[in-house]
Formats: C-alpha cells, structure tokens, sequence
C-alpha cells in the first residue's frame, strides 16, 4: 500500500491523522507525496464548518478524477462523523472506504502513541482529549466529536516523551476544550496536574496551551499555569463574542469583565505575556450596537492575535433556527471591519516587544537565506513568525531546532525581528 495522504483541518484533527500513518507504516505501508505514485488517496477531512465541507469535498472530487488510474479513495474524519458513512456513500460513489474520527481505532486495538510529524519536525501537537460537552449553540462539534474523553495521563505521557525523543522542542497542548481536561477521568485530573507532570521529562523543552475555554476562575487557572517553568506565556481565550446578549444567544458564558480584568493584571505582573482569541461576527441578533460593542472590546483589551469567521447556520444547531439572521454580505464586512482593527493592534502590541529579550525556537531557513522561528509570544501556523537578525560576518552555527535567546530590534504587523545574543 502507498498511501498518499491529505490532512484538513485543526491541529487535532492533524494529530489524529499523525498516528494513523504511523500505524499504517508499523503495518508495512508507504507514504508517497506524489498521487500518482500512489495505490491509495487518504483524505482525513475537516467539516466544522460550511467552507471546510466545500474543501474537504473539493479534495475528495480531485483525487475522484485521478483515480481512473486505478487507486482507492479512502475518506475519514469529521465529515464521516457528521454526516454518516451510509449517506455519505450515496453522495460520494467514488469513495471506496470511509472511516470516522480518530481513524487510527480501526487498526488497532488501543490507542498508539507514536506519530509520523507532518509538519515542522520541532513542534507538535499533543490532543489531550476529544470531545466537548460545551454545547455552544453555533457549534457542531458535540455532534461530530461527541461528548468530553480526557486522554490518559499515562499515554499523554508515553506520546510526549515519544515526540521529545524525536528531536521536539515546543509541546502544543490542544482539544476542543483543553480547560476541562480531566473532569471525566476517575480519579480526577486537572489541566495544572497535567502540565506539571509533562514538564518533568527530562528534556528542554516549551509547553503551550491552546483553545482554553474562559471558565469564571480563569486569573487562579492562568496563574498556576504560568508558575510551571516550562509553560510559555501565551494564552489562546476564544471569546466568540462581547456583548452579553450575543453571548447568551450563542449559549457561551459571560464572564467578559473577569476576563479582561485577568488580561490586565496578568499584563502587569508579566508583561511579555501574550493572548489570543477567536471571535465570530454576524451571529444571529447581532446589529450595529452589537457590533460596535465588541469592537470596543477589543480595541480596550488589544488581543496580540485574534481570528475571526463569519457566523454559519450549520445543519442540526440550535442557531441554525434563531430568526433576526445577518444576511451574508454583512457578515463579510463585519469580519473585514474586524481584521482591520487587529491589524493596527497586533502592530502596536508587538512595538511594544522593541528592546526587550525573546526566547526563539529556531525552526527553519527560507529562501533568503534568513533563519526564521516563534517566539514565545508566537503559536505555530496561525500567529506571525519571528526572523533571526545576524550581524554582519557572523559566524554563528545556527540549527534548526535550537532555543535561541536574542533582543528585539525591529516588528511588523504580525512578525518580529530579533538579534541573537551571543555570549
């Protein structure tokens, strides 16, 4: 079998698809990056959302074409899980298996801990749970993923030193809601107990947290994370809104005053700490005075990275039949407005960073021939990228892969620009 493979989506479902083809090559299988070199096209697809369903597709009707040579077509992932595999049969004849989420289940016993790295081979994401039991009233997930599974601390444990051993330098701990790790297990872990136990591997290594939930003791929870020496100050808050009637539409606490009170202490006693968060814009019921609050919002907070989609009446949630619906160009525009704010704010908070030091994982050289890699203040794959400033003659040996501490000299919108410090 050479499987020639394509993985959408989040970092989770990423990882999901990691230990698949690890497994698959334990079994005797090849990973080709050519289709045509290929006996079998894999697609683990995303569908959380309109646009992923169109590229999951899309995808799948590409390879559909090619597939006259004679491969199978293998899909799994979120698109089998929200849809079906029986219907998803009848929609798409030139599908020969399909298989769920969390695909690597139907070839194995338990679940595996070593993975293939798809991406850069010094960080990685390790999925500590799957499933959310949130039920946020735009979200599809419940649905797809179903409800929360914390993952072992045992095999959590195993998967890091298994990818520390790899050459990993930054851990990225992800899940459709990392806060409630361990609510589930029996006895009970928490997030902070298993942060503390990852970080005494015996490796150097960074820890980040990503999609934590905004729960109402949200200064104690950051607070114990951060006296973790390992963990990075970079927080991921996804709010999805500001305004205290959207945010009770869209079923999503309103712990907003609590909230921007914590970035602003946090601000205080560490100020290299960085958040991001996640907004939608055009949810049902949102008009101009909504709107304008949740600019405001983020213009007082000045979030150092945000993202932002449009509200979509996805299939089977509860917003999919609440009335007062912005028509689909405003919701457009509203996203534009949005990016435009946080545009002016990235760029102010990062001139902010000018003089002070960064810790860089030094994770590659483009085509210029500039070393490039993240800072702290930087996740992989959705926030800017920091560049290594060498001096003149420099004869430093620099490898992909190490920690290197420098001084800021200059930034951009998104991306900083650091000067090494040599001793």
């Amino acid at each position: 079998m050479r499987i020639y493979p394509v993985s959408l989506g989040c970092a989770k479902n990423k990882a999901d698809f990691e230990k698949l083809l690890a497994l698959l090559i334990k079994q005797g299988a090849e990973i080709v990056l050519v289709p045509e070199e290929a006996t079998h096209f894999w697609v683990n697809t995303c569908a959380f959302i309109k646009p992923a369903v169109e590229e999951s597709l899309e995808h799948i009707f590409d390879l559909g074409e090619i597939k006259k040579q004679g491969q199978a077509l293998i899909v799994s992932g979120c698109l089998t899980g929200r849809y079906g595999a029986e219907k998803l049969k009848e929609l798409l004849p030139e599908v020969d298996e399909f298989y769920g989420i969390e695909p690597y289940q139907y070839f194995a016993k338990q679940e595996p801990y070593e993975r293939i790295l798809t991406e850069n081979p010094f960080y990685a994401f390790l999925k500590i749970s799957e499933g959310c039991n949130r039920n946020c009233a735009y979200c599809t997930i419940p649905q797809i993923r179903g409800r929360l599974k914390s993952k072992p601390v045992d095999l959590l444990l195993k998967e890091a030193e298994f990818l520390l051993t790899l050459g990993v330098k930054e851990l990225i701990l992800v899940a459709q809601d990392i806060t409630s790790y361990g609510l589930d297990l029996k006895p009970k872990v928490d997030l902070v107990n298993l942060v503390k136990t990852l970080s005494k591997l015996p490796f150097e290594f960074r820890i980040r947290l990503l999609y934590l939930y905004p729960v109402p003791n949200l200064k104690r929870l950051l607070e114990d994370l951060l006296s973790i020496p390992k963990v990075v100050p970079y927080f991921d808050l996804p709010i999805q809104h500001a305004h205290p009637e959207i945010l009770k539409a869209m079923r999503r606490p309103n712990h907003i005053e609590s909230l921007a009170e914590t970035i602003f202490y946090l601000r205080t006693v560490i100020p290299e700490v960085a958040f991001r968060t996640t907004v939608m814009v055009g949810f049902p019921g949102e008009g101009e005075k909504e709107f304008e609050f949740l600019c405001n919002f983020l213009q007082e907070i000045e979030f150092d990275y945000l993202g932002v989609f449009p509200f979509y009446p996805e299939e089977g949630t509860l917003a999919e039949k609440l009335p007062a619906k912005v028509p689909y160009r405003e919701r457009l525009r509203r996203r534009r407005e949005v990016l435009r704010l946080q545009k002016e704010i990235s760029k102010k908070r990062l001139k902010l960073r000018k003089g002070k030091e960064e810790e860089v994982l030094l994770l590659g050289e483009d085509e210029k021939g500039r070393f490039w890699g993240i800072s702290k203040a930087q996740a992989p794959e959705v926030d800017g990228i920091t560049y290594l400033l060498l001096p003149k003659g420099s004869k430093l040996n620099l490898t992909p892969g190490e920690l290197i501490k420098g001084k800021v000299k200059k930034s951009t919108t998104y991306d900083l620009y650091v000067e090494p410090i040599i001793k």
